[in-house]
């Protein structure tokens, strides 16, 4: 698949833009927002740029990309010849069925229709459509550009050659494709994301720990091993010869305790919202935003480069 499509220029959808670019595919952008849609250029003219900084990109390949990108008027300029779309406008089933009733109006037959949504189910998504076989969630993590995660999650009607050639697809682009046999609201690791947050949250809000020592126990401690392995493998090689079973029979039982003592919240109180606004502030006092996403990109780069090392 070389003719992609960007449907919807935001935030998620520039920076996919700037990773397919960066694979020398062509890139056609579109937003029904103007001005959303310029900007998504210069951002992804920007990450070009800073995947050749972090020696993540050539000069050559940066140069490809930025002639590949190409914004454009209409849906149907979007969606003509196009193989593969990558959907990102708003979490809003209303606001979707309308984007994918214009999609099946104009794409060719054999596109592929897939969305970054987090929180949305694709069997409802796709229920407008009269070939839903070929769409289904491709939901990044973010940075799109940087980071390698893209869930795959096929609805009812997903056609499992879809998933298999989207998977490919990635694959081959370096992505990491991981699929889900079973839609469930934020998939995968956005719902281990919300239990880290909840308990990050529930801690701060307890006074158990400023924000600064919650956060430095999670990226100095665990993070550093996330990095590398997931849990079920961490726990395995942590019950030592015995392996997972051991774990769970000797450690196992004092993480029913810290489950008893935790918050089951599904509401975020206001004061742990107030304390984690307030104590966030902190880490721009001495850099700024802008500043600390480019010091994160930078890091992610690093990282990614140890990884691919044998």
């Amino acid at each position: 698949m070389q003719e992609i499509g960007i449907l919807g220029a935001g935030l998620i959808g520039a920076s996919w833009a700037s990773f397919f670019a960066a694979q020398g595919l062509n890139v056609r952008i579109y937003d029904v927002n103007e001005e959303v849609k310029q900007q998504a250029l210069g951002v992804a003219e920007n990450n070009l740029q800073r995947l050749v900084k972090l020696e993540l990109l050539s000069e050559e390949a940066k140069a490809v990309g930025l002639q590949n990108l190409q914004l454009v008027d209409s849906m149907q300029e979007l969606l003509t010849d196009v193989e593969y779309v990558q959907e990102s406008v708003i979490e809003d089933y209303e606001i979707k069925a309308d984007v994918y009733r214009q999609f099946e109006q104009s794409a060719p037959e054999t596109a592929i229709l897939a969305s970054s949504s987090s929180g949305l189910l694709m069997t409802r998504m796709q229920s407008v459509l009269q070939h839903p076989g070929r769409a289904l969630i491709a939901h990044p993590f973010n940075p799109p550009h940087l980071i390698p995660l893209v869930e795959l999650v096929p609805g009812e009607q997903t056609a499992p050659e879809t998933v298999e050639r989207v998977r490919d697809f990635f694959q081959q682009l370096g992505k990491y494709p991981v699929i889900l046999n079973k839609e469930v609201p934020g998939h995968i690791a956005n719902r281990l994301a919300a239990a880290i947050w909840r308990e990050s949250l529930a801690l701060l809000d307890e006074g158990v720990a400023s924000v600064e020592d919650i956060d430095a126990a999670l990226c100095q401690g665990p993070g550093l091993r996330w990095a590398l392995m997931g849990q079920h493998l961490i726990y395995e090689l942590g019950g030592g010869e015995g392996g997972y079973e051991k774990f769970f029979d000797t450690i196992g039982a004092s993480f029913e305790a810290y489950w008893e003592d935790m918050q089951t919240w599904t509401r975020i109180p206001e004061s742990a919202k107030e304390k984690a606004v307030a104590g966030t502030q902190k880490y721009l006092e001495q850099q700024g935003r802008a500043e600390r996403a480019a010091w994160r990109d930078e890091k992610l780069a690093r990282i990614q480069q140890i990884l691919k090392e044998e």
